[in-house]
């Protein structure tokens, strides 16, 4: 039963470990992307309040032409 409780835990912090780098990349490639359409001018975005008072940020990405 130990052994158990053991492979169990090693197994869920090694997919905690295998979620995170791969949210991480994710995360910058994106980045990089919005980085490059913004360059290129086809990422787009303007502010406004909402009902609420909040400011909120509308984006818009033109097709690639």
């Amino acid at each position: 039963m130990n052994e158990l409780v053991t492979v169990s835990i090693l197994w869920v912090a090694l997919g905690s470990l295998v979620i995170y780098y791969t949210d991480k990349k994710a995360y910058n490639e994106g980045m990089i992307d919005a980085i490059v359409l913004h360059n290129k001018g086809q990422l787009t975005y303007s502010t406004f309040k909402d009902e609420g008072g909040a400011l909120m940020i509308e984006m818009k990405v033109a097709p690639d032409e």
